[in-house]
């Protein structure tokens, strides 16, 4: 006779839950509809990753939060505190804009006060080569304040 061994069984269920799950042929919250062969090749996504790459050398006039100085530029370095969330997509197949709410800091040095800037970005894609390459940024409420470095 057939005799059922709990082992094997366990380990059949362990291997099933860790599977992934089949993807949706409508492009369901499973993920993406397959290409078909009619369609553009995939598409790199714009991620927040690629954002703090793009936007490093880029300068942005600032003021700050509370309006008591004049504007300034401030310039995105590379070893500086990035952090980007993404907060509104729109795209078409040759353009995108992002928009994003941004922190950032300076790296002070000794005798230089800590600088902060945070808010809202819209960024300008246009696509190149199949690539997403970042034309210009918008300030929209990009603003910094002084000696706050959390």
């Amino acid at each position: 006779m057939f005799r059922i061994n709990p082992v094997a069984i366990a380990l059949f269920c362990a291997v099933a839950a860790c599977s992934p799950a089949p993807q949706s042929s409508t492009g369901g919250p499973s993920g993406p509809a397959p290409q078909t062969a009619n369609q553009d090749a995939p598409r790199p996504e714009i991620t927040a990753e690629k954002i703090v790459r793009d936007v490093i050398g880029r300068v942005v006039k600032i003021t700050e939060v509370n309006g008591n100085s004049p504007p300034t530029d401030w310039t995105f370095e590379a070893d500086e505190f990035k952090q980007v969330e993404i907060l509104e997509r729109e795209a078409t197949p040759a353009a995108a804009a992002i928009t994003v709410f941004m922190t950032t800091r300076n790296n002070p040095g000794p005798d230089d006060e800590a600088v902060q800037v945070s808010g809202k970005l819209r960024l300008h894609y246009q696509r190149k080569d199949g690539e997403w390459v970042l034309r210009t940024i918008e300030n929209l409420t990009f603003r910094y304040t002084i000696g706050i470095s959390t």
